[in-house]
């Protein structure tokens, strides 16, 4: 089980890239009906890119909380795992920081402890 769970840490943050590309498409749809000039249209793209895009962070989240045991979990020797765990965690913490502002709080706090576990 132990050694699943940076595979399923890794795998539940892949939600977030699917979050960003959702959330950037909708706003690209935004875009191409803004000149329409109809606001319910555009209200109605803009919320329904927010919300997918939040559906789709809760699995994220959860990836990042699992991430979070097995980071602390190496601290203490109990998870060993692997430098592209590490890696892979590093560029998913950078995606947090995109997700202003929860999101910019969280990608900060996961590059602080995965600076302090490469050490």
């Amino acid at each position: 089980m132990k050694t699943l769970l940076p595979l399923l840490s890794l795998i539940l943050q892949a939600f977030l890239l699917l979050a960003l590309t959702s959330f950037f498409s909708g706003f690209y749809n935004v875009y191409t009906v803004f000149s329409g000039g109809d606001p319910k249209l555009i209200a109605g793209h803009i919320s329904s890119a927010i919300v997918v895009s939040l559906i789709q962070i809760i699995p994220a989240l959860i990836g990042l909380f699992i991430n979070t045991y097995v980071l602390n979990s190496r601290l203490n020797k109990n998870i060993n795992s692997s430098a592209i765990f590490i890696n892979i965690s590093k560029f998913y913490a950078y995606l947090w920081i995109l997700f202003i502002p929860l999101g910019t709080f969280l990608g900060i706090k996961q590059l602080i402890r995965l600076k302090s576990v490469s050490k």
